[in-house]
């Protein structure tokens, strides 16, 4: 339910999504709404997340020790940079990238990417920033799903870049007005996290910006890094 876009769920149509017996999905959420986490639609007999769930994801969200760790680490960025700054967390099943918690800019011009959304490696800086430190076949994997948004060479110039640098540079796609900015940050044995980013309207965007902004992800995600591992 949290996954998808509809507002409210019927039985039958979570029994067929989650490959179970109505009968058994109509106790499930009998179970779930003693609990506070969904409620039903007196109206349609449908079901919908509740408040209560809202609360108990935001709480656990809040609590994440990568988030928790870092959230210092992003604020100084934020209060440093005078830009939007972003906490992305890397889902390796999914080979793809999240955005979870912001920092907004102190200009009255801002960009605010969407939070708690998955996105392709390949299509945002922070998934550049992660891709380039991952290895060899997550590269080719992340490469070959339907959303890969770059074709192999210039992903591989790409990538190249953020290694040489630091920090990927995505300037603004179609719709989004925002110039990215993003450096990973890894735990212990190295292991690649997430990225901090910037998010920057395209019209304050130059190259001096770049450079300062840049290095100053990568400086916070060294620290980041340094905090995860202690």
């Amino acid at each position: 339910m949290a996954d998808h876009p509809a507002d409210d769920y019927g039985v039958r149509q979570l029994a067929a999504a989650v490959g179970m017996a109505p009968s058994t999905v109509h106790r499930s959420l009998g179970a779930l709404e003693e609990e506070g986490l969904i409620e039903s639609v007196a109206s349609t007999g449908r079901y919908r997340l509740s408040l209560g769930f809202y609360r108990l994801a935001l709480q656990g969200a809040a609590r994440a020790p990568v988030v928790a760790l870092a959230l210092p680490h992003l604020r100084a960025a934020a209060h440093t940079g005078g830009e939007t700054a972003l906490l992305a967390l890397y889902g390796a099943p999914q080979l793809a990238a999240m955005y979870v918690t912001e920092i907004p800019a102190r200009h009255p011009l801002q960009v605010r990417p969407a939070l708690h959304e998955w996105m392709p490696l390949t299509g945002c800086a922070a998934g550049l920033a992660i891709l380039s430190g991952l290895d060899g076949e997550t590269l080719v994997s992340a490469f070959g799903r339907e959303r890969a948004t770059v074709g192999a060479s210039e992903l591989a110039r790409q990538l190249a870049e953020v290694r040489g640098r630091g920090f990927a540079s995505l300037p603004a796609r179609p719709g989004t007005f925002a110039h990215e900015l993003a450096a990973s940050f890894s735990g212990p044995g190295g292991q690649i996290l997430g990225a901090v980013a910037f998010a920057v309207p395209e019209r304050r965007f130059n190259p001096v910006l770049e450079g300062s902004l840049g290095q100053l992800l990568v400086d916070q995600g060294r620290l980041i890094s340094a905090a995860l591992t202690g």
